[in-house]
């Protein structure tokens, strides 16, 4: 009996070592390789991209049974190596000249009584000087009005043109004061949060920033106040912390302005904000204890130029506080100036169903506009974006759906998907591009109005009481590009800054 209870022990036994040499792991093997660069500045070694957070939905998803698969222009090398722009039109795509020239045929006789458009989005006009003191001005939280429902799309296309244009201004209106904050506040919400949001109204976005020492549950700090809204480029500017990140840091004198989840999406993303803002270089900017200001940004963003790499915001940010003869030495002492920029933009291989293709479209559009408006002759590559950008707005409107809107797939599908947000992230970029590139005079074509007025009705779809917490990042940046396209419009066609809430009270700046 105790040989075979021994015997029985060490089958156990054995059996256990052999179980747990299975799941060993050999100490020997060699760990991931590390992408390194060598001086050729090329990576040696596959680099892994580790998602900080879980895909917020399924990309298949957005594609639906009867979508229309889209051939977009392409830039190919032909046998002499020269780039070149081929346009294919697929089955289900028309001509934006027929779609205009159908649309003047029935336009009204009231087309000559129609208002100047206003400032183009290329001009510079002069900051003021209450605009650069405004870094951490403050003001009172107001009350929130009842919001009226907007025309429907159906009662919009019965309308003439001046009403027609009266309509979208004043649903415009409605739509970009109520979500002129949604609950924006430097305790919960990141810097890129931030700096989204504050896209649609530049230097009078604002967020709430709470105060410390004010506790909801003490019964006696009744009187303590909550907390104050101040300007959110300020509070960026001067590295507030924003749900406990500070955007910018610095080595010496050179500001850098970090990348990554809750910073900025892509680099010289903030830059892009304050160009798209129209503030100034010399606007005050706090970091590490010391003042620098943006010259010391756009300095900073110049010697992080490198080929091969993502330029489109980088792009628009140089040919706003750059000239086309600019010149400066990058990291890698290599040479650069905005043309050769635009020609690595050129070279570059691109995604035609994401965003990537209209940030890179916004690039291209800030540098030509830059040489047009230094009446520099457009040659070399500069015709070749040019062209680009003329090949591609008849495409967009070629491959709009029947609510004038675009597939979530961007570039790749022509239908309708029933996910808002999805629909407002594609529609929102593209409009955004469409708005920026287009002459003022195109602007006002029915084709173009119905697309805003549509953006505009399915923004509103978000209710008021939608606070920007309860909102993925992918919903919060459909919303924040969508209301910057529709504040582009306003400006461009209205001649003024779109409506914000007006606080009740101002405190001093900081």
């Amino acid at each position: 009996m105790k040989n075979l209870i021994f015997k029985t022990f060490c089958i156990i036994a054995l059996c256990g070592v052999v179980y747990a040499e299975e799941y060993t792991v050999d100490p020997t093997l060699e760990p991931d390789p590390i992408p390194r660069f060598n001086p050729a500045n090329e990576i040696t070694a596959p680099a892994r991209i580790v998602p900080s957070v879980k895909p917020e939905f399924d990309e298949n998803s957005l594609v639906l049974p009867g979508d229309i698969p889209i051939i977009p222009p392409q830039l190919i090398r032909n046998d002499s190596g020269q780039l070149i722009l081929v346009h294919y039109v697929s089955r289900g795509q028309n001509t934006r000249n027929q779609s205009v020239q159908n649309a003047a045929r029935t336009q009204s006789n009231q087309a000559n009584a129609r208002p100047q458009p206003g400032t183009p989005a290329n001009t510079r006009p002069q900051q003021s000087s209450q605009a650069n003191s405004r870094n951490q001005g403050q003001a009172a939280q107001p009350n929130h009005q009842p919001i009226p429902e907007l025309p429907l799309l159906r009662e919009f296309d019965a309308m003439s043109e001046s009403e027609r244009m009266a309509a979208l201004r004043r649903a415009m209106d409605i739509v970009l004061v109520v979500n002129t904050r949604r609950g924006l506040n430097t305790r919960e919400n990141t810097p890129n949060d931030i700096l989204l949001m504050a896209l649609a109204h530049g230097a009078d976005a604002q967020v709430f920033q709470p105060n410390p020492n004010h506790n909801p549950r003490d019964r006696n700090a009744a009187n303590v106040p909550t907390g104050n809204y101040i300007y959110s480029i300020g509070a960026l500017a001067w590295n507030t912390p924003c749900n406990g990140k500070t955007l910018l840091r610095n080595e010496g004198r050179r500001v850098i302005a970090r990348v990554g989840h809750g910073f900025q999406n892509q680099p010289a993303g903030f830059a892009a904000l304050l160009a798209m803002s129209n503030i100034m270089p010399n606007y005050e900017l706090r970091v590490g204890g010391g003042s620098f200001t943006i010259a010391d940004l756009i300095e900073s963003e110049r010697q992080s130029v490198s080929r091969g790499t993502n330029l489109s915001m980088a792009l628009v940010a140089l040919s706003f506080y750059g000239s086309p003869n600019d010149q400066w030495k990058n990291d890698f002492d290599e040479t650069w100036n905005i043309e050769r920029m635009v020609t690595n933009e050129l070279n570059r291989p691109l995604n035609q169903g994401t965003s990537e293709v209209t940030d890179w479209l916004l690039g291209l559009t800030a540098a030509v506009k830059l040489y047009e408006s230094e009446n520099i002759p457009i040659r070399g590559p500069m015709a070749l974006a040019k062209r680009q950008l003329q090949v591609y707005q008849d495409f967009v409107m070629s491959i709009q759906n029947d609510r004038h809107l675009w597939h979530p797939k961007f570039f790749l599908y022509k239908g309708f998907n029933p996910d808002a947000f999805a629909t407002m992230l594609s529609s929102g970029h593209i409009l955004r591009w469409l708005v920026s590139s287009l002459p003022d005079d195109e602007l006002r074509d029915p084709q173009v109005v119905r697309t805003v007025m549509s953006l505009t009705t399915t923004v509103n779809r978000v209710r008021p009481e939608t606070m920007l917490n309860g909102l993925t990042a992918r919903q919060l940046e459909s919303l924040a590009v969508s209301l910057h396209a529709l504040s582009l419009y306003y400006q461009r066609v209205f001649g003024e800054n779109p409506p914000v809430r007006t606080p009740s009270r101002t405190v001093a700046a900081m």
